[in-house]
């Protein structure tokens, strides 16, 4: 049998704590839901512990105290670390303990993924691993990040951003949909999207769902075409050209069609689509709603656009998906 993936939640003063023990228990979750099966040793698909530099208890932000599973010593080598939401209200910069950034970077350096949620991006910006990558976060940190941190991209507007090894979240729900991206990651996307399913009801799709989906198509060296692939997972559902798109990054249609067809394996047209394709499996997910409302809240002009369009990605019909939709549900 596979052993877990070991997973380091860091944790100390003033963490959100609830966020905290929700990824954990998030992680525990997507192996029952897998095994099917209650028993969490039996259904074990990750070791999600607590950490912190030593072992005394840490005071969460609203005073109860965690109690850390591990110490930093005691987890030399994660496959992933999450750095949960801190309060940090201020605009001065609060350094990191030495211990803590020199674990982080040997973590990293080790293939670990880094996650920040919220305000926890602030510690990991601390370690210097953000500079020159995009990330997301609370939108209050705009300031803090432009005065101490200027060569971190920060897009506190965007829900989720993969940006190779670093994922940042910036509210509580992409939170739980960067623990489905850890769990896609390591274990499949059939296992990721039971525990999306589970923490995200269809009835209240996530944004965060279409950059996990395309999360595979981002792992390559072109970062204004990556950024090109975010501007087109935001505004898809608006009337998006690919002309548009081009502008958005300074190129000509011809160029930008090219480099686009290099990295990312499909032409920006597809992509388009396959950002509204994946966007309508939800909607069409959600009972109530009529075809041509699903059609037009994902993007599509009209409803005969969106099943030759879902048709072609998906090599089924709408109609289709919807009625196997509701089969799981029953």
């Amino acid at each position: 049998m596979r052993a877990p993936v070991s997973i380091a939640i860091y944790v100390g003063d003033d963490c959100w704590g609830g966020l905290a023990l929700l990824a954990r228990e998030a992680f525990a979750i997507a192996g029952t839901l897998h095994a099917r099966n209650a028993d969490l040793r039996a259904a074990e698909l990750f070791r999600a512990r607590l950490v912190a530099i030593d072992k005394a208890p840490v005071r969460s932000f609203t005073g109860p105290p965690l109690q850390p599973e591990a110490s930093l010593a005691d987890m030399p080598a994660p496959h992933a670390v999450i750095v949960p939401p801190y309060y940090l209200p201020l605009a001065a910069r609060r350094p990191i303990p030495p211990a803590l950034r020199e674990w982080l970077r040997q973590a990293h350096a080790g293939g670990a993924l880094l996650v920040g949620m919220a305000g926890g991006m602030r510690i990991l910006a601390e370690t210097g691993l953000l500079d020159g990558r995009e990330v997301t976060g609370n939108l209050s940190d705009q300031r803090v990040f432009a005065q101490h941190y200027p060569d971190v991209r920060f897009s506190p507007d965007v829900p989720l951003v993969i940006d190779g090894s670093i994922i940042s979240a910036g509210s509580v729900n992409p939170c739980l949909d960067a623990c489905s991206y850890l769990v896609g990651h390591f274990h499949g996307d059939a296992v990721a999207h039971k525990l999306s399913r589970y923490t995200n009801p269809p009835s209240q799709p996530s944004a965060g769902h279409i950059a996990l989906r395309n999360a595979g198509l981002k792992q390559h060296g072109d970062q204004r075409i990556r950024q090109a692939q975010e501007y087109i997972e935001r505004c898809f559902k608006q009337d998006l050209t690919v002309e548009g798109a081009a502008q958005r990054t300074a190129m000509s249609v011809r160029n930008f069609s090219r480099r686009f067809q290099h990295a990312v394996g499909m032409p920006p047209h597809v992509y388009i689509a396959r950002c509204r394709g994946e966007y309508a499996k939800e909607l069409l997910a959600r009972p109530g709603l009529s075809m041509l409302q699903v059609a037009l809240q994902s993007g599509f002009r009209t409803e005969a656009m969106l099943r030759r369009t879902f048709s072609q990605l998906f090599d089924t019909t709408p109609a289709a998906y919807r009625a196997a939709a509701a089969a799981r549900r029953d």
